[in-house]
């Protein structure tokens, strides 16, 4: 399914305007905003002073202003971290009123239209309903993401995790920008060249529905990783997966799947992204 679209829900839209509202964001967010084309959204790492993340958002410049989304189960604690270095900043932050709206990929943005790219597949999010595409189910929505490593929150990202381990640097950091709260440990770990494991995309004949806290290992005791997210292919009887490799194990191609008893269950092989 390389064309589509699907709603956009449990989102909500704050708007940062006002002449500091450029740099507060700069001083908060992990991309450049002052680069920012119009209605051109970015994904945006907000991280804690450690360098970990609390949020991984959508932000877009429409006209003299930010529109940052979030997601409304989260928005009461994202709000009050960004609020919370809100100082003598001339910057006012205002909810904006709920509407409709769908993302499209596979297609390039018309005119007025957002362009995003949400499921690893050029898009753009528009209020106009879809008349002439497929609506993606969320399954489809799951195996794509899943197909072009798009990491989500509460699977590959937790308030554990470093930008680099999900390799957000490639989408969401921009590295010759201004200081941002964490940025010290995300230059430095872009320094060392580094970070203690890695996301990874992996495919093999395994059982569906897979348990959660499957690991994986080669012939050596220990865990080599352990797998975050799967779901069956689109047009093969096999499941593709998204995982985290520990560092010491990335030159192996291929490696066992266990639940979290302990017991075999499969085998799987790595892929680059794409997974094919």
């Amino acid at each position: 399914m390389n064309t589509g679209f699907f709603p956009l829900t449990d989102r909500t839209l704050l708007a940062f305007s006002g002449p500091d509202a450029a740099r507060y964001l700069n001083g908060q967010l992990s991309i450049d905003t002052t680069r920012l084309a119009s209605l051109a959204a970015r994904t945006a790492c907000l991280l804690d002073a450690k360098g970990r993340l609390c949020a991984h958002l959508h932000l877009w410049r429409d006209t003299d202003r930010f529109i940052l989304e979030i997601p409304t189960p989260r928005l009461e604690e994202i709000q009050a971290r960004l609020e919370r270095y809100i100082i003598a900043d001339d910057v006012t932050i205002s909810e904006l009123p709920p509407t409709p709206s769908f993302h499209i990929f596979g297609r390039p943005a018309p005119a007025g239209a957002i362009s995003s790219n949400r499921l690893g597949i050029p898009g753009h999010d528009t209020p106009a309903t879809p008349a002439d595409l497929p609506q993606a189910t969320p399954e489809d929505i799951e195996r794509l993401r899943i197909i072009h490593g798009i990491p989500a929150w509460n699977h590959e990202l937790t308030p554990s995790t470093l930008p680099q381990e999900a390799r957000l640097e490639t989408t969401s950091i921009d590295f010759d920008k201004g200081c941002y709260v964490g940025q010290e440990i995300v230059s430095r770990l872009k320094s060392v060249a580094h970070v203690n494991k890695r996301l990874h995309g992996f495919r093999g004949p395994l059982p569906h529905p897979l348990p959660e806290g499957c690991t994986l290992h080669t012939e050596s005791t220990s865990p080599a990783g352990r797998l975050t997210s799967a779901i069956r292919h689109f047009d093969i009887a096999q499941t593709i997966a998204l995982g985290y490799l520990n560092r010491a194990f990335e030159s192996a191609d291929h490696f066992h799947v266990r639940d979290p008893q302990g017991r075999p269950i499969g085998d799987v092989t790595r892929h680059p992204f794409p997974i094919p």
